[in-house]
Order: C-alpha cells, then structure tokens, then sequence
C-alpha cells in the first residue's frame, strides 16, 4: 500500500520523473485545494509472472517492477481522482487513466466515486473530444 500525504507542494514525489513534476506543482499552485489528501506510484493491477529460473528474492521485486503505476490517487471526501501527469499527452493516455481507474476501483474496494483525471501541459488536437468521449477529465497545466 502507498503512503498517503497530505496535499501540497513537497521536496520530492516519489518516483515522480522531472517533466511530471513540473506538471504536477503547476497543477497543485493552480487548484491549491484540490484534495485533501494524495498517495503517490500507487501500484495496480496483475504482473506478468516471473520466468521459472528466477531467484526467489528477486520474485517480489518483479511483481513490483511488473504492475502498473498511478501517478497520484488524490483523495477527497466526495470521491477519488486517479491522476495521470503526462507532457504532451495523447490519445494513449486516456485509455491508460481509464484502465488505471477501473483497477482501482476493482482492487480498492471503495463505495466513493472513482474518477479518472489526465493532467497534462499542451492541449493536443482532438483531446478535449476524446476526454469528454471516455469520461475523462482533462486538465491543462
């Protein structure tokens, strides 16, 4: 299980890459209380089992390294935003928080509304259509 923070501007987002980062603080200065709380790098999904020949103390490491990885679950009390921070995001992305969403719900077990959210820098052609299409909400940083 992820450990959960407290929302705001920190000195390090676990596993977070640079440009999500960026993304990331320009998105938290513009909705400051946006969530109360947030979890990062929060693990989802099935890997793909580790070949016969592999050491058992290596097992764990890639069942880690094999499940997919929310970027942010941010945590309010009308419900749970799975964000993805993407530079530049496309088409893919949205079927990649999409799917995100729906493990969590599956494995989380929660009763609050689980919501799918892409926060990105650039708005491409035909994203806003496509978000609204998947019931995804897009953010512009």
């Amino acid at each position: 299980m992820a450990e959960r923070f407290k929302y705001g501007l920190r000195y390090k987002y676990p596993h977070m890459k640079p440009a999500d980062v960026l993304i990331w603080e320009r998105f938290m200065q513009k909705f400051p209380t946006a969530y109360d709380e947030v979890e990062y790098d929060v693990l989802v999904g099935t890997a793909t089992p580790a070949p016969e020949e592999t050491p058992e103390n290596l097992k764990k490491d890639w069942e880690v390294l094999g499940k997919k990885k929310i970027d942010v679950v941010g945590f309010k009390v009308e419900g749970i935003d799975i964000l993805e921070l993407k530079p530049q995001a496309g088409a893919s992305a949205l079927g990649q928080v999409r799917g995100y969403a729906d493990l969590y719900e599956a494995e989380s077990g929660t009763a609050l509304p689980v919501r799918p959210v892409l926060i990105t820098d650039i708005l491409k052609p035909d994203m806003e259509f496509l978000a609204r299409k998947q019931g995804v909400k897009l953010i512009i940083v």
